[in-house]
């Protein structure tokens, strides 16, 4: 009987302890992930390639690592229902060219740099924030910024889905001024005005009257 009881207690240990063991290594994983994206991202800025050459390889890596169709309908909420498919198609075709832009043209200004990430916390529902210092050279300054990195892993692995910069939230601040705009006028006005600030490498809208 004792030997029963211990074989059934080790099986209840295994079965209880599996999914403690599957979230570390996924939570693992994903600062593995979030590493890589970094390490290439790294790689390109301190190259000796062209700045406009960086800014290529820059949107190649952001494009592959982004999740841009989820944010692009995120960010403009209950909008998105009320937009036709062929402005739907339209909208995420320019919101990805306007984010890109914004975000690459910002590295391109450094030579080189460092990071280091600092933690990873999983979120529940395979989502999870990996944290990082960073820390540029040869840009406009040279203080370290903390960013956090949300991560959702699905069937083809992980995917960025919101950069957090100095606790500033990149789709939560979209979402509320991409809803201020909407509230004043519809889906193709905002996807011009995206086409536009594309241009300049500007990230904030307003709604104009």
């Amino acid at each position: 009987m004792l030997r029963s009881f211990a074989i059934a207690s080790v099986l209840c240990a295994s079965i209880l302890l599996q999914p403690v063991a599957a979230h570390a290594v996924a939570t693992d994983d994903a600062g593995k992930y979030i590493d890589k994206v970094a390490g290439e991202a790294l790689s390109t800025i301190s190259g000796d390639a062209s700045k406009d050459a960086k800014q290529k390889k820059l949107e190649k890596l952001f494009a592959t690592h982004v999740d841009i169709p989820w944010v692009a309908r995120f960010v403009v909420g209950r909008y998105w229902r009320q937009a036709s498919d062929a402005q739907k198609t339209s909208y995420v075709k320019h919101y990805e060219r306007f984010l890109i832009r914004h975000y690459t043209s910002r590295f391109t200004d450094y030579t080189s740099g460092t990071y280091k990430i600092t933690g990873v916390k999983d979120d529940g529902d395979n989502e999870f924030t990996v944290s990082m210092s960073l820390q540029g050279t040869g840009g406009k300054s040279t203080e370290p910024v903390l960013v956090d990195y949300r991560v959702r892993k699905g069937d083809a692995g992980f995917r960025i889905f919101d950069v957090i910069v100095e606790g500033i939230s990149m789709i939560t601040t979209q979402r509320s001024e991409f809803s201020s705009v909407l509230a004043q006028h519809d889906i193709d006005y905002l996807t011009k005005q995206l086409d536009a600030k594309a241009a300049t490498g500007e990230l904030s809208l307003k709604a104009q009257p």
